[in-house]
């Protein structure tokens, strides 16, 4: 009867182990982006143009320009969530007037990761929201692929 038990916990837990890797395995781990206007992300400010995004070990994350000679590594420490399945895998940016911060990466459409505000994403949003009577900031979604 106690290898019986024992034997069901193991089957059960290995049932869970594959289901989680298989979960995992699901999301992807480099997403392109085509986007139209220059952006910080983190500490790095980007030129327009195409962009891959790639998930690293831990909470960091790799944007690299699609000619290859600019590589940004950005901590992306926070776990969101959406029930929203329209919403789809795509980065979310604050804009504010004409500048643009990189807030949000979502390379499935279950979860995604949230950049800490910058120093100079708060300086922005101060100076933003100072000239136009406490607006909030735009907030713009690129659709990856």
């Amino acid at each position: 009867m106690k290898n019986k038990v024992v034997r069901s916990i193991g089957i059960l837990g290995l049932f869970f182990v594959l289901a989680i890797a298989n979960a995992h395995a699901q999301t992807p781990t480099r997403v392109e982006a085509n986007i139209p206007f220059d952006f910080a992300a983190g500490k790095a400010t980007l030129k327009a143009g195409t962009y891959s995004i790639k998930r690293m070990p831990g909470n960091t994350l790799a944007i690299r320009s699609g000619d290859g000679k600019t590589t940004a590594l950005i901590d992306a420490p926070l776990t969101i969530g959406s029930r929203d399945s329209r919403g789809g895998e795509r980065l979310v940016f604050n804009q504010y007037g004409d500048r643009y911060f990189l807030s949000q990466v979502w390379l499935s459409v279950e979860s995604g990761r949230q950049l800490f505000t910058s120093a100079a994403e708060t300086k922005a949003a101060r100076e933003y929201r100072l000239a136009h009577n406490n607006a909030k900031p735009a907030r713009v979604e690129i659709a990856v692929r």
